[in-house]
């Protein structure tokens, strides 16, 4: 049977020498801060995205025409590239 990875994390973890376990703690500590602050960032990211959903419902029609005109132009720009 397969050890899981914790268990073959812990075994590496047992072969180093007492003198470098902190060294050690040091990384694995601030990679889990690293990755914590990571989620913390993309959940952040979501919800200030969230935050403008639904802003264009109540747009008026010279605000539509502003909007699909960029969007047509963005299209056109993109195909040029493209081509």
């Amino acid at each position: 049977m397969q050890k899981s990875i914790k268990e073959r994390i812990i075994k590496e973890v047992e072969k180093i020498p007492e003198d470098k376990i902190e060294e050690l703690y040091d990384v694995i500590h601030f990679f889990r801060i690293g990755v914590e602050t990571q989620r913390k960032i993309v959940k952040d990211s979501r919800e200030t995205a969230l935050n403008y959903f639904g802003i264009w419902k109540n747009m008026s029609y010279e605000e539509a025409t502003v909007l699909d005109e960029i969007q047509s132009r963005r299209e056109k720009a993109f195909r040029k590239r493209t081509l």
